[in-house]
């Protein structure tokens, strides 16, 4: 007498794609969501239901060796992406600009993992395995993949959006923002590359503004379109050009260094339609 085993293949896993966002504040997002007006406060203050984000955000001391949390998701989990998921509970990041852009398109396929230090530079706090940053960003990375596939999903990282280069726009910095951001990015992919079940990440760069503060922003601008040219996988998005603004909010006192609330969710927008081209249809 002859059995057929049947049934003894596990189930296969819903594939989803998974966006990376990372950098200093402007990626944590200390954009006051109170600035928003009113229709807009309300579009997002309850949030997009179809795309889900894990977030740690952080900020550098004014001692320049300690970080501190400031704001993450319930448990470090997935959550729908909304209003509060910036720096404080009253701020908001890229994330908005990018839920809003794939909201319908990409629904329940995409998932966003954002791991921000606000204040941080290049130089000391990402470049290489040993900066105190990065090991804690990988870790987070991965532990949301697995997060993922617990739930029974194939997770593929399509992109990174780095929002970076403030912190390194002074004399001392901005001279090795392109060979740290090579060695970073380089690192990134090596160490992501188990979990990513991607043959490249794509790296997705934005530039930063022309504000008062930024005293070598074409420099570390420059350096970040470079690194850009010289390789098909890496892309970068002209900020300025692009007419992004920090001058504007508050009204009697403008944080010029963090962008205004229309240009936060035009940054995530712009990241959102670098990165289309390499998600699920």
């Amino acid at each position: 007498m002859i059995f057929s085993a049947v049934g003894c293949s596990p189930e296969p896993k819903t594939p989803v794609d998974v966006i990376i966002i990372s950098g200093q504040s402007n990626a944590v997002g200390c954009t006051n969501s109170n600035c928003l007006d009113i229709d807009a406060y309300y579009k997002y203050k309850d949030g997009f239901p179809n795309i889900k984000i894990a977030f740690d955000c952080w900020t550098k001391d004014f001692n320049p060796t300690r970080f501190y949390s400031q704001n993450t998701s319930v448990d470090n989990n997935f959550v729908n992406v909304k209003l509060g998921q910036g720096n404080g509970p009253g701020t908001f990041g890229p994330e908005i600009g990018i839920a809003e852009t794939l909201n319908e398109k990409c629904a329940n396929k995409l998932y966003l993992i954002k791991y921000a230090c606000g204040a941080s530079n290049l130089k000391d706090d990402w470049t290489t395995r040993q900066s105190p940053m990065y090991g804690r960003f990988i870790k987070y990375v991965k532990n949301q993949i697995e997060n993922l596939r617990n739930r029974g999903f194939r997770p593929v990282i399509k992109a990174f959006c780095w929002m970076q280069g403030e912190g390194d726009s002074y004399d001392g910095y901005h001279q090795v923002y392109y060979s740290n951001l090579k060695e970073f990015v380089t690192n990134v992919r090596a160490d992501l590359k188990d979990v990513s079940n991607a043959k490249v990440i794509p790296f997705i760069d934005a530039g930063i503004s022309n504000a008062s503060p930024w005293e070598y922003y074409r420099e570390v601008n420059n350096a970040k379109k470079q690194f850009a040219d010289e390789d098909e996988n890496n892309f970068f998005i002209d900020t300025i050009a692009a007419g992004l603004h920090t001058n504007l909010e508050p009204a009697s006192n403008p944080d010029l260094c963090h962008y205004d609330t229309e240009s936060q969710i035009q940054l995530g927008k712009l990241f959102a339609e670098t990165f289309e081209q390499f998600l699920l249809k």
